[in-house]
């Protein structure tokens, strides 16, 4: 068998309370992913889900089992090795797309290029306006993020997440503070660039419409992950209770709706942690 894109083997994660007691986060995750592939993890809210693709982005690091990038086992690799393969490899794509107020769509864009290769960084512009052709938004380069819909935000997210070429891309609840079509729009977006470009893509999300457009379906519950494959979802999502049928959170209450397609928001606060207890 030839080695994933990315393999977790009883990976593990742990934190200890000020009252001196260990909190148990993930109890033994086994997955792997292959390039191309399109992975959905879902859990309620508290599940690990964040911690999870922290793990999986690099960003932190587990408290034992084993996690492979293309074969090589990050938890050996030194800080700054691993900085440059996150940003080398890895595409993040965030709920409240994380732009920068006073920096228009193009130059939000271009940023991860500026921490590229010699290549890309003197072929920036040219390379970004490419990436915001692809999702739509050639048009738009020159506004600021506050003079865009929620929609178009969220593509410009995806452009700056994609256009290094990462060979994985993490979407952390990227449809939640889109309205429904305009959500499925991006997830169709995302998963087509992934496609074409043979990178892999994996959704954490507690929306039951987001994972089924995944070719495999994995519940995060108590700590471990179970496959519950690409058909039957639903059914096993929702029994954990806080998995949002559509755009309604089965078991607590709406949020409401997200920003219209058609609407400029105003600028985005960073998105926040998940709780973990």
């Amino acid at each position: 068998m030839s080695a994933a894109l990315l393999e977790l083997r009883d990976l593990r994660r742990s934190v200890r309370l000020p009252s001196g007691d260990d909190l148990h986060i993930l109890r033994g995750v086994d997955l792997r992913v292959e390039s191309g592939d399109h992975v959905a993890i879902v859990g309620r809210s508290g599940s690990g889900k964040t911690t999870l693709l922290n793990l999986l982005g690099l960003i932190d690091r587990q408290s034992s089992g084993d996690l492979l990038f293309d074969g090589t086992d990050v938890s050996q690799l030194g800080e700054r090795r691993r900085a440059r393969m996150r940003g080398a490899s890895i595409g993040f794509v965030f709920q409240q797309f994380n732009l920068l107020d006073g920096r228009t769509a193009l130059e939000n864009v271009m940023m991860p290029l500026m921490y590229g290769t010699a290549a890309q960084f003197w072929r920036r512009e040219r390379l970004a306006r490419e990436m915001l052709d692809r999702v739509g938004l050639a048009d738009r380069a020159e506004q600021l993020p506050s003079r865009l819909s929620g929609g178009e935000q969220q593509r410009v997210a995806v452009a700056r997440a994609l256009v290094r070429r990462p060979r994985l891309i993490l979407a952390d609840e990227p449809t939640g503070a889109l309205d429904v079509t305009t959500g499925e729009a991006v997830m169709a977006l995302l998963d087509e660039i992934a496609r074409d470009s043979a990178a892999a893509l994996v959704t954490i999300t507690h929306d039951l419409q987001v994972a089924a457009l995944s070719r495999r379906s994995f519940l995060l519950d108590a700590g471990t992950l179970h496959d519950v494959g690409a058909t039957g979802a639903g059914e096993a999502l929702a029994a954990t209770g806080g998995i949002r049928a559509g755009r309604r959170a089965v078991g607590t209450r709406d949020a409401g709706p997200g920003p219209s397609a058609d609407e400029p928001t105003a600028a985005p606060q960073q998105a926040g942690t998940e709780a973990r207890r």
